[in-house]
Order: structure tokens, then C-alpha cells, then sequence
């Protein structure tokens, strides 16, 4: 009978102790490997004045290799290199604003030439185990590159078109648009159930809290809730905006790299054309934004 009732207290210890195993969450890089992901991002804006409606929406796809140069016990150094870019603007009342695909070169489109030069650009990239970006450089030579490849020379539309590139172009903007796909481990060991907060900063800020959901297959899974902010000014608009996004991960529980990274979010808030004066016109953002991991 003894032997019979500690049966179900052996059980009980076991189910305990696989529920409370704690797990370092972190990326597990090897010098020399190489990764290649693919962004998909579609966004939707619409804005309402006066009884009309207009909507823009932006297609981006873009294609990266992430090499892995160096290791050390803080994080890593890799070359981040663009393979390829598209991003294609449709307007409900201009219509197409732009269509480019940078690996497709259209001999005397200027904005054809300014993204072709993407391709193959190396950029310097460091980053924490945690996934947070200390630091890409190159970004800003690249904006140069990007320039000279339009033929622009004019100091006038030179300084123009460097103010509009900067934001996503520059060295700050990339780390900032890459941590989106890096940055969600935690400082600390958690179990499954546990959750952990960061702060992404930027166009974008967004409050961060994620959730270890299960370890299984070889597959880490995480999810995270955000509160954003989105501000920005161009061209004569100030856009103030506010709400919140979900994120979907799938890692690998090895390398800690991804293999998928699914995130939607939803802002509204106003946008202040200057020429305008001070009419607030509601405007809403809608988008939904994926990273694949792709075979080499």
C-alpha cells in the first residue's frame, strides 16, 4: 500500500517540475553563419475629412542576409546585406505613387537607380544576445549611394531627399526598424507562462510585453502585446498617432534566430498639413508585417 500511494505524489513532483523548469531565452550565434530573411509589410492609411476618404496603402518586400562575424560574451558582430527591395505606393485618388523593385533596373528612373543601389550594400551591425541593436553603421554612406545613383547634385533637393531617406535609411533608422524582428528576449531565465517588458524607440515606440508560450520541437514560441506611438513629420505633415500591436514568434530554440515573426498593429490618431493651417484630419493606420527565415 505504501508502495501504491507514493505513485501519485512521484507524478505530482514531475508535473510540478517540468511547469516551473526555467529557460535562458537568448540567441546562440556561431561565427560564420549566415541567415537570409524575407520582410513583408503592408499598410493601410486612411483618412477622413469632411464626408471623403482617402486611403494609401505601401507594399514592401525586402530580402536580407545576416552573417555572423563575430562572437564574443556580450553579443555579436554581423554584416547585415541587402538582396533585394520593392516597395510599390497606390493612392485612391493619385493613383500610383511608386513601383520599384531594386534587383530590376530601369535605365533613367531615378528612383529605379536610387534603390538598385541597395543591392549588395554591406552594413555593420552589433547586436546584444538579448536581441536589442547597439548599433548598425554604413547606414548613412548608404543614403549618400543612394543619392549619387539618382544623379541628384543640386544641394537644395540633395539636402530634401537625405532628410527623407534619413528616417528609414540612416544607421539609427535601421537599428531602430530591425530591432522589431530581434529584439523580444528576456534578461532574465523564465518559464513558460512568464512574461518580461522592453521598450522599442523611434518613428515607431511601442511598450513591450512578451509571453513565453511553449518550447516544443526544437521551436521556442513567444507572443507580445504593445502600446505604440507614432510620430512623425514630412513634407509638410505632422502625424500623431497612438494604439496598439500583437506579435506572433517563432524561434529557433538552438540559435534563438527566427523563423517567422508576425506582427499587426492598428494606430489612429490625426495628421496637421501645413498648408492647412491647423484642420486635424483623422487619420488611421492599419498594418500587418512579417520576417521569414529563408533557406540559404
Amino acid at each position: 500500500m505504501k508502495h501504491y500511494k507514493a505513485i501519485p505524489f512521484l507524478i505530482s513532483f514531475l508535473v510540478v517540475f517540468a511547469v516551473g523548469a526555467q529557460s535562458t531565452l537568448n540567441y546562440n550565434l556561431e561565427k560564420g553563419s549566415v541567415f537570409k530573411v524575407e520582410q513583408k509589410a503592408k499598410q493601410l492609411i486612411t483618412q477622413k475629412l469632411e464626408g471623403t476618404t482617402h486611403e494609401m496603402t505601401n507594399d514592401l518586400t525586402g530580402l536580407y542576409d545576416f552573417e555572423v562575424v563575430g562572437v564574443d560574451d556580450q553579443g555579436y558582430d554581423l554584416i547585415l546585406m541587402f538582396k533585394d527591395f520593392a516597395l510599390k505606393s497606390n493612392s485612391s485618388i493619385q493613383g500610383v505613387l511608386m513601383d520599384v523593385k531594386a534587383s530590376v533596373l530601369v535605365e533613367g528612373d531615378i528612383m529605379s537607380e536610387m534603390f538598385h543601389s541597395l543591392i549588395g550594400h554591406e552594413l555593420a551591425m552589433r547586436m546584444n544576445k538579448n536581441g536589442s541593436v547597439v548599433s548598425v553603421e554604413g547606414g548613412d554612406e548608404l543614403i549618400t549611394k543612394m543619392i549619387s545613383a539618382a544623379g541628384i547634385e543640386d544641394e537644395f533637393t540633395t539636402n530634401v531627399m537625405r532628410k527623407s531617406l534619413d528616417k528609414e535609411f540612416s544607421s539609427n533608422g535601421l537599428a531602430k526598424s530591425f530591432e522589431q524582428m530581434t529584439f523580444f528576449y528576456p534578461d532574465n531565465e523564465v518559464a513558460v507562462g512568464d512574461t518580461w517588458e522592453n521598450t522599442y524607440t523611434g518613428k515607431l515606440s511601442a511598450n513591450n510585453t512578451f509571453k513565453l508560450e511553449k518550447i516544443e520541437n526544437d521551436i521556442t514560441s513567444i507572443t507580445g502585446t504593445s502600446a505604440i506611438v507614432l510620430n512623425t513629420e514630412e513634407s509638410g505633415a505632422i502625424m500623431s498617432l497612438s494604439g496598439s500591436q500583437e506579435t506572433a514568434i517563432q524561434a529557433n530554440s538552438a540559435t534563438g534566430f527566427i523563423q517567422k515573426v508576425m506582427i499587426s498593429s492598428l494606430a489612429e490618431g490625426t495628421t496637421k498639413m501645413s498648408q492647412m493651417g491647423d484642420v486635424e484630419i483623422p487619420t488611421t493606420i492599419e498594418s500587418t508585417i512579417t520576417y521569414e527565415l529563408q533557406e540559404n
